[in-house]
């Protein structure tokens, strides 16, 4: 079958299963867009900047486990798309990237619209490449497609060049195989790690987003409640343990000590699908004693035993490695072993009782505040949802009172940037998660700061019809920022918050939406929030809900 380069780019795209491409043209991608207007069954999204097209294609991929395709403008476009592409590379998402990239018989002139574009990708992807013949088009497409789903998964990155676009090529293209990647670990690895178990008086289990992307959420649910462990996250970016779960501890701050005080009394630590430890700040003490011993599963060797040295280290698929421990934990578990580990969940869950009991307090002291509460905010969120709503979560400062408050347990119900990667994902990442499950309602909350970042996603929104709420959670602050702050100066850097201020002048959602084509109303007293939330859920259009919040959220 003879045809140009471009015309075989999509018709690749078309064979390995593409729905949408996400992407801004420009000079260097006018033979592709032309050549996508002939595939009709290739839905185009626009967006107004590389942050909202990048923040789509990860919600996408995420939402539907299908590789997202994203193209972008030579090496402006890929510059702009950077700090999106890092969350995608740091939270594995999916992706096959490409950009348009000047003749190549124009190169050596340094021409406009050229760039470094492999060297400018390189950092944020696992693989990038320049196709350099026609021919190679086939082979180059096919491996990105594998290379980007393979675990461990991540986005890959694609130059074409505008000869190799205009080209003729005569191919047959053959689609691989389906991936098997469900790869079962040594067995003497498992049968370490449950001898480890079995003695446990004190476990613990650490999850993240390694337990979501290999969809292990049951099975990690049934060795917690095995070995009665508290299950702790330091990110929660997605369900990889339900919030509302009786062994649910919460949140692990890697920016404390407290930490290690917490961790030092777990004799056996499980930790599935996460680093050990990303923290984000320098502390004088490391953050695991070597009197705990750590069982590490994961389905990359390079994070097993990366920082700290491992008692067992599990490699291999995370859902087949949590149900091949749990059955050999199983077979060598006592009885009076089992009784220790109903007894501990026994006590944990009375403990959990007890503080959610201190939350409900504070939340009822606080439901009629104004500014308005975030705890009061997150309790109509949650009263007014409709079944099967997934909410995309990128207000930080706010964000341990939505989870806590809602309790996400179903899979795919809650998703937030990986990793602590670069905010502003919330608003396009949203309507990449509605265009992959579009007869499931989304509701985005997002911080103020956040939505300034990619508030061009609601034009996007507007121009395709994509009905998703946006309650914008307005503090005029970047409270995030002063709560770090806080965190390592302490006290003294009360008042001290140069940069942070996003009022004089406030910024007015409900006008920018609107500006954009889409509805919006803004909340200033608590009383207003039901009515106001029920109306907006109820729409099937894109809308925005802007609710003035305190500034100065705590837990």
């Amino acid at each position: 079958m003879e045809m140009t380069g471009s015309h075989a780019v999509l018709e690749i795209f078309r064979r390995e299963g593409v729905e949408f491409i996400f992407g801004i043209p420009g000079a260097t991608e006018v033979l592709f867009m032309d050549a996508l207007q002939d595939c009709p069954d290739i839905k185009y999204i626009l967006g107004l900047h590389e942050t909202v097209v990048t923040g789509m294609a990860e919600g996408y991929a995420r939402t539907s486990g299908k590789v997202g395709v994203l193209n972008l403008h030579t090496g402006t476009g890929l510059s702009a798309a950077l700090p999106m592409l890092s969350n995608a590379y740091q939270g594995g998402v999916p992706l096959v990237v490409t950009a348009g990239q000047q003749d190549t018989r124009l190169q050596a002139y340094e021409p406009a619209l050229m760039g470094e574009l492999v060297r400018l990708a390189g950092p944020f992807t696992k693989w990038a490449t320049e196709i350099i013949h026609a021919e190679d088009i086939p082979t180059v497409l096919r491996r990105a497609f594998k290379v980007a789903a393979h675990p461990p998964t991540g986005p890959v990155f694609i130059s074409l060049p505008q000869n190799i676009m205009e080209s003729p090529l005569n191919y047959e293209y053959v689609k691989g195989a389906p991936l098997y990647t469900r790869i079962h670990p040594d067995p003497e690895s498992i049968e370490v790690a449950a001898a480890l178990l079995s003695k446990a008086q004190n476990p613990a289990v650490i999850v993240e987003d390694g337990v979501a992307k290999s969809e292990a959420l049951a099975e990690v649910v049934k060795l917690a409640e095995l070995i009665g462990a508290r299950v702790y996250e330091w990110w929660m970016s997605d369900v990889n343990f339900p919030v509302d779960h009786p062994l649910h501890a919460g949140d692990l701050d890697l920016g404390s000590l407290r930490t290690r005080e917490i961790l030092a009394k777990v004799d056996v630590l499980v930790a599935i699908g996460t680093a050990l430890f990303s923290q984000p700040i320098y502390l004088e003490k490391p953050l695991l004693s070597p009197a705990t011993q750590i069982i590490q599963i994961d389905n990359c060797s390079w994070q097993i035993g990366k920082n700290f040295p491992v008692a067992s280290g599990i490699e291999g698929d995370i859902k087949v490695a949590v149900a091949d421990l749990t059955s050999a934990l199983l077979e060598q578990m006592t009885a009076m072993a089992r009784e220790a580990a109903q007894a501990r969940a026994k006590s944990l869950h009375e403990e959990k009782q007890r503080a959610d009991k201190v939350f409900a307090e504070k939340a009822s002291r606080e439901k009629d505040d104004v500014p308005i509460s975030p705890t009061r905010l997150m309790q109509v969120i949650k009263n007014n949802l409709k079944p099967g709503t997934r909410i995309v979560d990128d207000c930080w400062s706010c964000s341990a009172v939505l989870r806590r408050t809602l309790g996400f347990s179903e899979a795919k119900s809650y998703q937030r940037s990986r990793g602590g990667g670069s905010f502003g994902w919330g608003l396009p990442g949203a309507l990449g998660v509605k265009l992959a499950s579009p007869d499931r309602p989304v509701v985005c909350v997002s911080g103020d700061g956040s939505a300034l970042w990619s508030i061009q996603s609601l034009w996007t929104a507007a121009h395709y019809g994509i009905p998703v709420t946006h309650i914008i959670c307005a503090n005029a602050c970047y409270q995030q920022v002063r709560n770090m702050k806080a965190l390592l100066m302490g006290e003294k850097t009360k008042g001290r918050y140069l940069g942070t201020s996003l009022g004089r002048p406030q910024n007015d959602f409900c006008k920018i939406a609107e500006g954009m084509g889409v509805q919006a109303r803004r909340v200033e007293r608590p009383e207003q929030l039901g009515t106001t939330l029920q109306q907006a859920f109820s729409l099937d259009k894109p809308n925005l809900v802007e609710v003035c919040i305190d500034s100065a959220p705590k837990m």
